[in-house]
């Protein structure tokens, strides 16, 4: 008896605290909301294109821009071989925010192997290779939507970020 009427009672205590509430979103129904998500987006995406802008302007390098936002400089030209899809490109890199903040670098005189177009690597770095022969030496900026988007990578590289590559195409296989 004396276990049941225990039972009971913390039965009530659970049941007597608060639940969360449901969310309300402010908004009239789901087309308001997903206007309001495209213009943030658009937003943002003009404010990191003047950001992006900005730095190459700072650099005063003649960056060159794809069609995706890559944009990329070869600062270091060489008559190397071409890079395809499926070669394994052996490299060397420094990649830091467009504050300059060090965000990963290659280990000294290790290479970071990759397959062009199937290894998990940004989708940047997959396009920028493949702009490079082998011996040369490339900036490339990678805005977020080529790099690690609104998840980042769960280390180093927050939410959004804009990268910048500091890459040496050492080798090819």
């Amino acid at each position: 008896m004396r276990s049941l009427l225990l039972f009971i009672l913390i039965g009530l205590a659970f049941a007597c605290v608060d639940r969360p509430k449901k969310k309300v979103i402010p908004f009239e129904n789901s087309k308001d909301y997903e206007t309001k998500m495209i213009l943030s987006h658009q937003e943002f995406l003009k404010r990191e294109k003047n950001r992006i802008t900005s730095f190459i302007d700072s650099l005063g390098f003649p960056f060159e821009s794809t069609g995706t936002g890559l944009r990329y400089f070869i600062y270091q030209t060489n008559e190397g071989d071409s890079i395809a899809s499926r070669d394994f490109a052996f490299i060397t890199y420094t990649l830091t925010s467009l504050e300059g903040d060090t965000l990963y670098q290659s280990p000294q005189r290790k290479f970071q192997e990759f397959i062009v177009d199937y290894d998990n690597v940004e989708s940047g770095l997959h396009e920028g290779i493949k702009k490079m022969r082998v011996g040369e030496k490339a900036y490339f900026i990678l805005p977020a939507h080529l790099a690690h988007g609104i998840s980042g990578d769960n280390a180093a590289i927050s939410s959004q970020t804009t990268l910048f590559y500091n890459i040496h195409l050492v080798a090819k296989r």
